[in-house]
């Protein structure tokens, strides 16, 4: 029973660890219109904690927040 709860521990903090440096920031770079892997990668070499941050500074980049101004004035037609 000892060995199980090892493993399912382990599993749970894999599963975390991969949320958090892998998951979250490669949507928060995507829905921001900047590189998933790159924002990762730097999550990784850093903390996804400090990626968070940048990213919610930087905001959309210059051709996402134009593409959105395009969708929306086509969906407006």
């Amino acid at each position: 029973m000892e060995n199980l709860m090892t493993i399912l521990g382990l599993i749970v903090g894999l599963v975390i660890t991969i949320y958090l440096w892998c998951i979250i920031p490669a949507r928060m770079a995507r829905k921001r219109g900047r590189s998933e892997v790159g924002w990762v990668i730097l999550a990784w070499c850093i903390s996804p904690f400090w990626v968070y941050i940048l990213l919610a500074i930087l905001g959309d980049t210059k051709e996402k927040i134009k593409r959105d101004i395009i969708d929306e004035l086509r969906n407006d037609e």
